[in-house]
């Protein structure tokens, strides 16, 4: 069995470790002359996202968080995560992963743009992992339809040692998304996204009035976030999409470390169990985005309307959810909030309390819930 994989981002990484560790060959394609470019990615995941890209992540640990500072557009509270949030770098992750990829035997080409398919016809099965504009799984009517967001980092040389890194709804410092803020020790990230691109740079300036940011940027960077997909085609015959190509990343954020890392972990321990590679990983995608779904649309709620956010902290705080749940949610797990939420002692005095008080956005908010469970 044979595997071409087109593109050497996370994605195309991660899966052909996983396709190696199955025992599989494989002969990984990148245009660039090495990986990690261009840099995009803020890199925050959970400590279950880094045991499934492996001991190789731990090096590319640059903090570990206690957790996140929610923030609405006037209130805030911090949730504090099961075990650490993981900042990692990026590019040393990818370029970790790609060393690991030669010791396990798998093939490079750099420099190598694919412009025809059918030069790979000798392959059992072609991935595409050749990003959100990548020509190829255009090519073959594999894509998806969702919300694109424009986002930027920038990175400021301040010295910051925080225990949480804040993420803010309002329409303020961002776009129908959120910013954020991301203490690093010798240095800080502000970011944020916007729905119309022509809102970015003053989101942007506005965040980092909100953040406190005087100072002039060091590094900027960013790109197209996924936030949500309406649907997605990931296979057309031995050709299937993974990563940005099919839309593979969490509705609220936008990131595709935790999704792609357990679609690949699943393909693998289906290869394993004697299925072949192409159904393996069709199956492990369909069942990922299963799990996505399930935040996807109070994910959009909170974004366009984030007064909603400050309504949720108001009445969870007043009976005690937040107390009972912190300590006990896992950051990328976005519905398992939502879940420890109604799971709480106070859920039922929550649910009348919220009722109460804000009858219409309840109603907005419990549609979305059932809409991402149903």
């Amino acid at each position: 069995m044979k595997v071409a994989v087109i593109g050497a981002g996370f994605s195309g990484l991660i899966f052909s470790k996983y396709l190696l560790k199955s025992n599989i060959e494989v002969d990984l394609y990148e245009e660039h002359d090495r990986v990690g470019v261009p840099e995009h990615c803020t890199g925050i995941v959970s400590t279950a996202t880094t045991n499934l890209i492996g001991q190789i992540s731990r090096k590319s640990i640059i903090k570990e968080f206690k957790g996140v500072k929610l923030l609405g557009i006037k209130k805030g509270i911090p949730l504090i995560t099961s075990k650490p949030i993981i900042k990692l770098d990026r590019v040393r992750l990818e370029v970790d992963l790609l060393n690991d990829l030669r010791d396990r035997g798998g093939r490079v080409f750099f420099n190598k743009r694919i412009k025809d398919l059918s030069a790979l016809s000798d392959y059992d099965v072609i991935i595409l992992a050749d990003g959100i504009n990548g020509y190829l799984h255009k090519s073959v009517g594999i894509g998806f339809h969702g919300r694109r967001i424009y986002g930027i980092n920038q990175e400021f040389c301040i010295e910051s040692n925080e225990e949480y890194f804040e993420v803010k709804f309002d329409p303020v410092t961002s776009n129908n998304f959120f910013s954020w803020f991301v203490p690093l020790g010798e240095k800080i990230i502000v970011g944020t996204g916007a729905e119309k691109m022509r809102k970015l740079k003053d989101a942007q300036r506005n965040a980092r009035e909100y953040f406190g940011i005087k100072s002039k940027e060091c590094k900027t960077y960013g790109g197209i976030i996924i936030s949500g997909v309406d649907d997605a085609k990931l296979r057309t015959g031995k050709i299937i999409g993974i990563g940005d190509a099919i839309g593979l990343t969490k509705p609220l954020t936008g990131g595709g470390l935790y999704p792609n890392s357990l679609s690949a972990y699943l393909m693998h321990k289906l290869i394993l169990k004697g299925y072949n590679v192409i159904e393996s990983l069709e199956a492990a995608l369909n069942f990922t985005f299963g799990l996505l779904h399930k935040s996807k649309s109070i994910s959009l709620l909170m974004q366009r309307k984030p007064e909603i956010v400050d309504e949720i902290i108001e009445v969870a705080g007043k009976h005690g959810v937040i107390k009972q749940i912190n300590g006990k949610i896992d950051y990328d797990l976005h519905f398992d909030l939502i879940r420890k939420a109604f799971e709480s002692d106070a859920s039922t005095a929550l649910v009348r309390d919220f009722l109460k008080k804000y009858p219409l956005d309840f109603f907005r908010l419990a549609f979305a819930v059932i809409k991402d469970l149903r």
